[in-house]
C-alpha cells in the first residue's frame, strides 16, 4: 500500500466539496473510460399500418451524400455487420443487415474531428391519400454529445423540417438497443404530400456513430401510446428519487413508480394511465392524463408501495393504457423491475454486469449515494470487478458522509488494501471497513471503490456497472485532476450490513514492509516487532508458490526461482494475518 501517499491524501482531502457547483458527467471529459458488455439481441417489432415506402439500403444509387466535416467524412453503405466500433453493439442485428445499412463513424475521426454529414434519398416519395404518416426505422448508436436528425421535405428538397432523434443532451456513454426501432410522426410535413424527400443528418465532435437500416414511411395509427422508459425510486435525505434493486429490511421505505409515456399516434389522448402491478401485493395507477399527439409526459402512480419487512423478491409489471382502441400495444409495456428485499445488501445496480468504468490505469474512486431510513451499522462495502480489470491491481473501498450543512463529502473510513486476483475478475468482492460505522437515519452516505492506479501501465481497476443512474446521484473522483464528477452508468458498488463481517478477521496491515519492491533475486521482509510465523508467497491465481518460516525483525527471502510477475506475500502468526504485494523483475 502507498502509505505515505495515502496519509498525505487524507490530510489534504478528508472531505471533498460538491455543493458549490453541479458536477460534470465524467464520460464527457474522458470519452473511453466507460466500457460496455455485449447486449442481448432486441426483439424486432412489427411495422404498423400500411407501408407507403421502404428502403433497405441494398442500392447505393438511392442515396446522395454531402458534408462539411473536418476531416472529410461521408456516410457509407456497408454489409459488414461487425464494423460497429462498440463491441457491445457488434455485430449489427438489423432485419436486413445482409443487404446493407447506412453507417457513419465519428469515433474513427479522432479527438479533433468535427462531423456534419448528410445522406439524402435521391428519389421522391408520394404520400398522397395518407394524411397521417410516420417514419419508422431500425437504428443503433452510442451517445457522446452527438446529434442525429431525420429531415423531411415536401417540396423536393428546397426546404427541410428537422425531426430530432438525439440532440446531444442525452447521458453520455449509453448504448441503444440492437436494434432500436424508432418512430416519428411526420404528418405535419409529409401528410398528403406527393413530393416528399428524406435526409439523415449526423453531427459529432469525436462522437461515436450512427447506423440505420430498414427505413419506411407507414400510415400512422390514430391511437398509439408508447412507454418510453420507467421512472421509479424512493425519496430520502439526498433529495433525489433513488431506485434500489436490493433493499435491506431495515431500510424499507415507500417506493414510487412512474413512466415516461409518449403519444405516437395521430389523435390526442385524454386518459393515458400508467400502472404498476406486483401480483397479489400491490396495484398502483396514475391519474388519467391528457397527452397531445407527438408529445410525452411522466406519469406517476398515485399510491406508493412499501414492502413487508420480510425477505422477498418483488417483480413489478409496468404498462400504460387508454380507453381508446390501440391496434398495436406491443410498445405499451417494458420489462419487469425486480426488487429484492433482503437482510443485508443495499444496491442500486441491476445485478448483472453490463459494462464497466475505469481511468486507464490512473487513480480514481466511483460509487453510489444511499439514503438511510433507519440507523444501522455498516461494516463493509461490496464491489464487482469487471472482467477486463488487471490482475494485481491494488484497490480499496471508502465511505463518505453527505454533509449538506457544509457542502462536502466527509471521509469516514476505508478498508485495508486488497489485491485483485484472477478469481476476482467478473466477481463480487466484499471489503471490510477498518472501523464499523454507525449510519444515522435521515442522512445519506456515499459508498465508493477505488484504486491509486499504476500510472497507466494496465487497466488497473475497472469497476463493473449495471444500468444507468440519474445525473448527480452516482459519483466519480478523478485523482489526476482531483475533481468530482458524476457518472450516468450505475456502479456495482453496494452497502453490506452483514453483522458477521470482520468477526473472524484479526488483521495487521502494517506488521511488515517489503523491500526492494520490485525485487530481483532477493527480498527483505522487515517486521515492526520481534515476531515469528510463516510467510506464504502466492501467485495471482491464489496458488502458494513458496513457504518460509520467519522470526526476528529482518528476514531475507530468495525469489530467484520465481518467475517475473506479481505476487501476494501473506504473513500468519498466532491468528494474525497481514498481506502485501510483491513485484518480481528478473
Amino acid at each position: 500500500m502507498k502509505k505515505t501517499y495515502l496519509l498525505a491524501f487524507l490530510i489534504l482531502s478528508s472531505c471533498y466539496s460538491f455543493a458549490q457547483k453541479k458536477m460534470t458527467d465524467i464520460s464527457t471529459q474522458k470519452k473511453n473510460i466507460v466500457v460496455s458488455n455485449a447486449l442481448t439481441p432486441s426483439k424486432h417489432e412489427n411495422t404498423k399500418g400500411i407501408t407507403i415506402w421502404q428502403n433497405d439500403f441494398s442500392n447505393s444509387n438511392d442515396w446522395a451524400y454531402d458534408n462539411t466535416s473536418s476531416p472529410f467524412l461521408d456516410w457509407t453503405i456497408t454489409t459488414a455487420a461487425d464494423t460497429i466500433p462498440v463491441p457491445a453493439l457488434s455485430p449489427a442485428l438489423f432485419t436486413s443487415v445482409g443487404n446493407g445499412f447506412a453507417f457513419i463513424n465519428s469515433d474513427a475521426q479522432g479527438q479533433n474531428g468535427a462531423q456534419n454529414s448528410n445522406m439524402t434519398y435521391t428519389g421522391t416519395i408520394n404520400c398522397t391519400g395518407y394524411a397521417n404518416v410516420s417514419l419508422v426505422f431500425e437504428q443503433q448508436y452510442r451517445t457522446y454529445l452527438d446529434t442525429r436528425i431525420m429531415r423531411i421535405s415536401n417540396d423536393g428538397g428546397l426546404t427541410w423540417t428537422d425531426f430530432i432523434v438525439t440532440d446531444g443532451t442525452e447521458p453520455t456513454a449509453q448504448n441503444s438497443n440492437n436494434p432500436d426501432v424508432f418512430s416519428i410522426n411526420i404528418s405535419s410535413v409529409a401528410g398528403n404530400q406527393a413530393n416528399v424527400k428524406l435526409q439523415m443528418n449526423y453531427q459529432g465532435n469525436w462522437g461515436w456513430y450512427w447506423a440505420v437500416d430498414d427505413i419506411k414511411i407507414v400510415e400512422t395509427d390514430n391511437y398509439d401510446l408508447k412507454l418510453q422508459t420507467t421512472a421509479w425510486g424512493t425519496d430520502g435525505a439526498f433529495g433525489a428519487r433513488l431506485p434500489y434493486y436490493q433493499v435491506p429490511i431495515a431500510q424499507i421505505a415507500p417506493i414510487n413508480f412512474g413512466g415516461v409515456v409518449k403519444n405516437i399516434g395521430v389523435q390526442d389522448i385524454s386518459d393515458a394511465t400508467f400502472g404498476a402491478i406486483i401480483n397479489g401485493v400491490y396495484t398502483g395507477t396514475s391519474a388519467p392524463s391528457f397527452i397531445a399527439a407527438s408529445s410525452l409526459d411522466t406519469l406517476w402512480c398515485a399510491t406508493t408501495f412499501t414492502p413487508a419487512a420480510i425477505s422477498a423478491m418483488h417483480s413489478v409489471q409496468l404498462g400504460v393504457t387508454t380507453s381508446q382502441t390501440e391496434p398495436d400495444m406491443t410498445n405499451n409495456t417494458m420489462p419487469n423491475i425486480n426488487i429484492d428485499v433482503n437482510n443485508n445488501i443495499y444496491a442500486r445496480d441491476k445485478g448483472t454486469i453490463l459494462g464497466g468504468i475505469g481511468n486507464a490505469g490512473e487513480g480514481y474512486e466511483v460509487g453510489n449515494m444511499f439514503d438511510i431510513f433507519s440507523q444501522a451499522t455498516l461494516k463493509g462495502i461490496d464491489a464487482y470487478i469487471h472482467p477486463t480489470a488487471a490482475v494485481g491491481g491494488e484497490i480499496f473501498v471508502k465511505l463518505y458522509y453527505n454533509n449538506v450543512a457544509t457542502g462536502v463529502f466527509d471521509f469516514l473510513d476505508e478498508s485495508l488494501p486488497y489485491i485483485i486476483t484472477t478469481a476476482d475478475l467478473g466477481q463480487k468482492i466484499t471489503l471490510t471497513l477498518q472501523t464499523p460505522q454507525t449510519l444515522v437515519a435521515n442522512e445519506s452516505y456515499l459508498a465508493m471503490v477505488g484504486s491509486y492506479g499504476d500510472g497507466g501501465v494496465s487497466n488497473d481497476l475497472i469497476t463493473a456497472t449495471s444500468g444507468s443512474s440519474a445525473p448527480q446521484t452516482a459519483f466519480y473522483y478523478d485523482y489526476t485532476d482531483q475533481t468530482w464528477y458524476y457518472t450516468s452508468s450505475s456502479p456495482m458498488v453496494r452497502m453490506n450490513f452483514d453483522p458477521t463481517l470482520g468477526l473472524n478477521e484479526n488483521t495487521a496491515e502494517s506488521e511488515f514492509s517489503v523491500y526492494p519492491n520490485p525485487s530481483n533475486n532477493l527480498v527483505n521482509i522487515q517486521f515492526k516487532n520481534e515476531t515469528d510465523g510463516m510467510i506464504y508467497i502466492k501467485n495471482i491465481a491464489g496458488q502458494v508458490v513458496k513457504t518460509v518460516k520467519v522470526n526476528g525483525l529482518n528476514n531475507n527471502i530468495s525469489t530467484q526461482e520465481l518467475s517475473a510477475g506479481t505476487y501476494l506475500i501473506t504473513w500468519m502468526s498466532k491468528g494474525k494475518t497481514s498481506t502485501s504485494k510483491l513485484v518480481i523483475q528478473h
